[in-house]
Order: structure tokens, then sequence, then C-alpha cells
């Protein structure tokens, strides 16, 4: 090789480089932006109308800044039906609401499935908002058999052959919880781990180790068969989670224990 050839592919080699490294902290660039936007929280309620979301006609609708569902003796729901976001499946995530309720129960469904596109009926897991004590921020299994999974107060484990079991007892008993007041609901989901919240306080957390645990699924927000009842819902703040900020997340979400107890 000559040296004007060697200084050829020297300098060809170099651009390479340069090019590679350029490429390269671009890859780097655009993956930590997408994981930081990953990590921020969007509105799913822009406040005004139902854009972004889908339900049944008749039971929907939106007054002084917040999302309706409503049913009446003339107009029930037959069966339970969901207002749905259209963003897609979730997964990993955190949701941040307000909501409040009365008549009848009502609650946040997530990783769920849709089993009647035209009434849109879901099954899956369900943040229960229920004007009993003990059931307001439960976790529920919408139409899978499974049903009451935690009440309130509950921190319990679902071990692989769907036994559950109670290992503490959390959450403040001398909350006091009014349906028809404004609530803030907080839904923390990472990987098997589930945690509910209600005003700053958790209802529940749960391991779901059950072979039907959810991985994924839809988001809806649920108008109750049965009396005529109201449900309202706003400041409706999302954001998927992923890697070890989602792990961090669940950690710092589970309370320390006030009790430690183990049922066989």
């Amino acid at each position: 090789m000559t040296r004007h050839s060697e200084a050829t592919f020297t300098q060809q080699n170099r651009t390479k480089m340069k090019f590679l490294k350029k490429t390269l902290l671009l890859c780097v660039i655009i993956s930590l932006t997408q994981c930081a936007n990953a990590q921020e929280f969007q509105n799913l309620f822009n406040g005004k109308d139902l854009e972004g979301w889908s339900g049944q006609a008749g039971f929907w609708s939106v007054q002084d800044g917040a999302i309706v569902g409503e049913t009446t003796k003339e107009n029930p729901a037959k069966p339970n039906t969901f207002l749905v976001w259209d963003g897609g499946e979730v997964s990993d995530f955190e949701l941040i609401c307000k909501v409040r309720f009365r008549g009848n129960n009502s609650g946040v469904q997530y990783r769920s499935e849709v089993t009647d596109p035209v009434k849109f009926a879901l099954k899956g897991y369900q943040a229960d908002l229920h004007p009993k004590p003990e059931y307001f921020g439960m976790i529920y299994s919408e139409k899978t058999g499974r049903g009451i999974i935690a009440q309130r107060f509950t921190k319990a484990i679902v071990k692989p052959n769907g036994k559950t079991e109670k290992v503490a007892t959390i959450g403040d008993p001398n909350q006091k919880l009014t349906d028809w007041e404004w609530n803030t609901l907080r839904i923390v989901a990472v990987g098997n781990n589930l945690v509910h919240q209600i005003n700053g306080v958790n209802t529940i957390e749960l391991t779901d180790r059950h072979p039907d645990a959810l991985s994924q699924g839809v988001l809806g927000l649920q108008l109750h068969a049965g009396p005529p009842m109201r449900v309202e819902f706003k400041d409706i703040q999302y954001r998927p989670l992923t890697g070890s900020i989602g792990k961090k997340l669940i950690k710092a979400a589970q309370e320390k224990p006030q009790e430690s107890k183990s049922e066989n």
C-alpha cells in the first residue's frame, strides 16, 4: 500500500469513527428523551369534551369541567358500562384523579379487556369506589371470576395457587371517606405490585402472583348497573412507568405496615 493510499485509508477510518460517534450520541439522546417523556404526566381529560374517550351513548357528558356518568330509573346501565380511554393499553403506570359519586359504587378499571364493544363492558382490575368504608379503594377483579381480591386496609400476596395471604394491616382506620365529596384516587401499578391510595392514604397493597394476573390492558371509568347513580371525574393525570423509576416509585408507595399479620 502506498503512502497516499495509507493516508486515504486512515482518513476514511477517522471519518467513519466520527460518524459512528455522532450516531451513538444521537441514539443516546433519543433514548434519554423517550425515557424522560415516558415518565411525565399527561392530562387525559381536556375539561371541555369527551375527546380521547369512548363510551355508550346516553350515559356520559362533560359538566362544569368534569366527566359525568349518570344513570336514571328510565335509563339504567345493563350491564356495568365504562368510558374507555382511547390512548391504548396501560401496563406499568401511575394515575391520579379526583372523583366523587353517589347512588351506587363506581371505579377505575385498568389493565382490562373490552368484552362488549357495543355496551362498553370490561373485565380486569378495578380500583373500587364504594360507599361502604371497607370497600372504598379496594381492588376488585371485574368479570374474571376472582371478585374481591383485597379489601381496604389490606396488604396481601396472591400466591401462584390462587390463594390470597394477608400479610399486614395498612392505612388509617380513622380516615373518613365520603362518596359525594371530591376524593383523590391514586393508582400505582408496576409488574405484579399494585397500590391504591385515597386522599394520600394507602387502601390496598397487592402482589398478584395469580395465574390469571394481568400485565396490561385498557383503562376505563365505571358506571354501575342497578340503582340510579352519578359519578364525576376530573384532573385525570396519567404517566407510564419504566425501568428503575417504576421500581423506585412502587417501593416508595408501599407504606410501612402498622400491624404484621399472616393468615393461612
